[in-house]
């Protein structure tokens, strides 16, 4: 039997990442009583600090997008503060995570509202576990301070709340340049608005130590999943064994998790996404399937695929990915913090992740951040990172490590503004090895305004030459092309540690 988390429709507005759409006033999502049975008090896997909101900071992180906060690693910086908000800050390039727990003063319906800059998502859980956290509000680009009224995305539905419950809430926020700031404010059902939040609301939330390095994450094994319509639900813990079909099929759905479970043994897809929005799919183990994640026409945004682990991709060609987006199009469309990992002889891929007629905004590109790749070939025409395959606009690649990729390292095949940033790739020589980089116009799909910059690349072809970098001359020559990179410095293959994948 299919056990899924259900989120009680929290919330029907939760944000398409469209600054135009407007939650409907009559919106109301209700936490129930029965998902509330775990209490703060009684939650084992993570211990509360006396009072206050965690705030944690990362340094030195390009970008203005969400999904460019580095999460995944550990923080620069950690502090105790009062309440969801932090004032005027000039420092640029930086990211930023508040974390709480948050007690209902009153039983009955709370709005939520958020103002920053540049970039925010404010999450709420149905209880103090993280993992069910959902997003119910956010913008894209900035606002003044204590601006809660400039897009309709800063305010939520209305969401009801238990008194004397505690709820975990996280706020994400990424500066670019300029003057930093994010604060969050609710309106309580006796119509009371506080701005900030009071701090007398707030328990600090500690996140649980890391398990021990020999432990398995705990799977419970179900048949495969196919969704059409769903929404605001979150999908977890399951071991699906997909045979001849995808393991996890989401159609025409919205606001879903897939997180901890291991999806393998499949001649299809782990997970495939089919005109879906605000999907998020991390911290899964998948293996042997034909390619890991498999997102097709989604042109509303959203979708996240973040902290994975991938492991032997089994093709045949026109799969064989890590990841791979088809016509996804919009904002808040993130691939980052992946690990990924083809043992030559046990695997067949095609590109380690692909994006393939796709199109991020100017101000949201489609991001492939701090990626790890390891293998590849023996495809004539596979490799690691594509990007602007047959077209494609507003992506960028960066702070990605590729080692032994397969036939090249990173590309951008076609499209307009799209960036390869700060990534260091080592190829070694093999029968089918060619270039470290290539920009190349492919199927008359023009490459313009592209930019290649801070990266270190070390490439041998098939015979054994150093063969870093080529440009077609069909191409516009990239910012940054002649002098902003290192061609041949790579190091070698230690630049990734000797073993990546530690999900089973």
């Amino acid at each position: 039997m299919l056990l899924l988390t259900s989120l009680t429709a929290l919330l029907p507005f939760i944000s398409s990442c469209q600054k135009e759409e407007l939650a409907p006033e009559s919106a109301v999502a209700t936490i129930s009583a029965k998902s509330l049975a775990v209490e703060a008090n009684a939650n084992t896997n993570a211990s509360i600090m006396p009072a206050g909101v965690v705030c944690e900071e990362w340094s030195n992180v390009s970008g203005n997008d969400v999904a460019q906060v580095p999460v995944s690693n550990p923080s620069g910086s950690k502090s105790s503060i009062t309440t969801l908000e932090k004032a005027s800050s000039s420092t640029p390039n930086y990211g930023r995570r508040l974390s709480a727990y948050i007690t209902a003063p009153y039983t009955g319906n709370y709005t939520f509202a958020v103002a920053g800059d540049d970039a925010v998502d404010l999450y709420l859980s149905t209880d103090t576990d993280p993992s069910k956290k959902v997003k119910i509000a956010g913008l894209l680009s900035w606002t003044n301070f204590r601006e809660f009224t400039k897009y309709a995305s800063q305010k939520s539905a209305q969401i009801k709340l238990q008194a004397g419950q505690k709820y975990y809430i996280e706020v994400l926020q990424k500066q670019g340049g300029g003057d930093g700031h994010v604060s969050v404010q609710w309106t309580m059902p006796n119509n009371v608005t506080e701005t900030p939040i009071a701090s007398s609301r707030f328990a600090a939330y500690s996140a649980p130590a890391a398990a021990p390095a020999s432990s398995a994450p705990t799977y419970t094994a179900s048949g495969v999943v196919t969704l059409r319509n769903v929404h605001d639900m979150t999908i977890s813990g399951k071991a699906i064994a997909g045979g001849n079909q995808p393991a996890i099929s989401l159609i025409d759905c919205y606001n879903i998790r897939i997180t901890n479970c291991k999806l393998y043994n499949s001649s299809d897809v782990g997970v495939y996404l089919h005109n879906c929005r605000n999907i998020t799919v991390d911290y899964n183990f998948f293996t042997n399937v034909s390619t890991g994640v498999y997102v097709d026409q989604a042109v509303q945004g959203g979708i996240v695929v973040n902290n994975n682990q991938f492991l032997n991709m089994k093709g045949p060609f026109p799969r064989g990915q890590f990841v791979q987006f088809n016509n996804v199009n919009g904002s808040g469309n993130s691939i980052s913090y992946n690990k990924g990992e083809n043992v030559f002889g046990a695997s067949n891929p095609e590109d380690g992740i692909s994006l393939y007629q796709s199109n991020g905004t100017p101000s949201s590109p489609i991001t492939v951040n701090g990626n790890w790749i390891r293998g590849g070939g023996p495809s004539a025409s596979g490799g690691g990172i594509m990007l602007g395959d047959l077209g494609g606009s507003n992506q960028v690649a960066m702070n990605n490590i590729l080692v032994n990729p397969g036939q090249y390292g990173m590309a951008i095949a076609g499209g307009s503004n799209n960036q390869l940033i700060n990534n260091v790739i080592f190829g070694k020589q093999q029968y089918f090895t060619n270039v470290g980089i290539y920009v190349n116009s492919i199927g008359g799909h023009k490459v313009s305004n592209s930019k290649v910059k801070g990266n270190k690349v070390k490439f041998y072809n098939s015979n054994n030459y150093l063969n870093p970098v080529w440009l077609s001359n069909n191409a516009d020559k990239p910012d940054g092309w002649d002098t902003d990179n290192k061609w041949g410095d790579g190091a070698d293959a230690s630049i990734l540690p000797a073993s990546i994948i530690t999900y089973k």
